[in-house]
């Protein structure tokens, strides 16, 4: 199960013609990745020159994604998203993307979630 891209700015700079080819998944290219908050969840990114701050927040059993890219995120990214079946519901408007997972999570399943994503942030510094 590959739910929630953890860096999902790739996606985004694709849609903008910023990256020329690639894995949209890819780790590839980040500048930089830190944890910024544990309550909410909090991980800024930097790729291509993008600041995405992304908040993972567990509201009645789902996780919600909550992306501000600080530009306006194009159609073409909400697109991707919705394509993806690990998301239910997903809407973006202006700078924002906001993506809720089709399976339900646990408070349990969500801490490791958050633990993965950190280590995987911490092992690209």
């Amino acid at each position: 199960m590959h739910f929630f891209r953890f860096f999902p700015v790739a996606v985004i700079a694709a849609a903008m013609g910023i990256v020329a080819c690639g894995d949209s998944g890819s780790n590839a290219d980040i500048e930089s990745c830190k944890v910024t908050s544990q309550d909410p969840f909090t991980i800024e990114t930097v790729q291509q020159g993008i600041t995405i701050v992304t908040t993972f927040e567990l509201k009645n059993g789902k996780v919600v994604q909550t992306m501000d890219a600080g530009i306006d995120i194009p159609e073409q990214s909400c697109e991707e998203y919705r394509k993806d079946n690990d998301y239910g519901e997903v809407t973006c408007s202006g700078h924002k993307l906001i993506a809720t997972s089709r399976e339900d999570f646990t408070e349990s399943r969500f801490n490791s979630l958050k633990q993965s994503y950190t280590s995987e942030c911490n092992a690209l510094n």
